[in-house]
């Protein structure tokens, strides 16, 4: 169950965690306003997606062996390695950038505005690294998934999705990331269909674990 809980850590986390900065270009009071109103929530933020990326490594696993056990010699093999390897980046970044605007707001309302623009900046860095280990994972997952048949199909379509939306978010790079860009809203499509096949794909490796245990205690006739 842990993609489950790495769905439920990463969401609650997300949503606490002080996201909403004010634009750049915002005044001083603004951010001085945000940082005050974020102190607490950002800190808790930090705290379930630093788990969250630790429950993900452990989730990684899991599936890179129930893949790498599936190999018909279609590359699968290769493919579980690139899932577990894309999970690790993915999960580190995130975990990267949320603690740093974790870190922008843990003075409060008494944060210096010009110190809490310039470590939200530099948590868009992190943010696209996430996006782009993200990508790997799930790309390479829903490759899997189609080639093998280990989980169900439409597991696989919404990981390359997911996959998809990572990619768009890493033009954000080009267009800068300072300004409002509709590349980096792709970001969240991304983390909905990631959370999606985290689920899914955990609740189907349980229910498959739970039918082969009540298997064992079958009594023959």
């Amino acid at each position: 169950m842990s993609g489950v809980a790495f769905a439920l850590l990463l969401v609650g986390g997300w949503f606490l965690s002080g996201g909403d900065a004010p634009d750049y270009a915002a005044t001083d009071s603004d951010w001085t306003k945000w940082a005050g109103n974020n102190r607490t929530g950002s800190g808790i933020g930090a705290f379930l997606v630093l788990v969250a990326a630790l429950t993900l490594l452990h989730f990684a696993g899991t599936i890179r062996s129930v893949l790498g056990r599936s190999d018909t010699g279609a590359g699968i093999g290769e493919l579980a390695r690139v899932t577990f390897a894309g999970a690790a980046i993915g999960g580190a970044s995130i975990a990267t950038a949320i603690v740093t605007v974790g870190a922008a707001t843990s003075e409060g309302s008494h944060a210096d505005p010009v110190v809490s623009r310039a470590v939200t900046a530099a948590s868009a860095g992190p943010y696209l690294v996430a996006a782009m280990g993200f990508a790997a994972m799930l790309s390479a997952a829903g490759l899997a998934t189609l080639r093998s048949g280990v989980f169900p199909r439409w597991t696989g379509i919404v990981a390359l999705t997911g996959a998809g939306a990572f990619l768009i978010t890493l033009l954000t790079a080009v267009v800068g990331t300072s300004r409002d860009s509709a590349f980096g809203y792709a970001f969240l499509p991304g983390i909905l269909a990631l959370v999606i096949w985290s689920t899914a794909t955990s609740l189907t490796r349980y229910r498959a674990l739970g039918t082969g245990l009540r298997g064992l205690h079958v009594k023959p006739a």
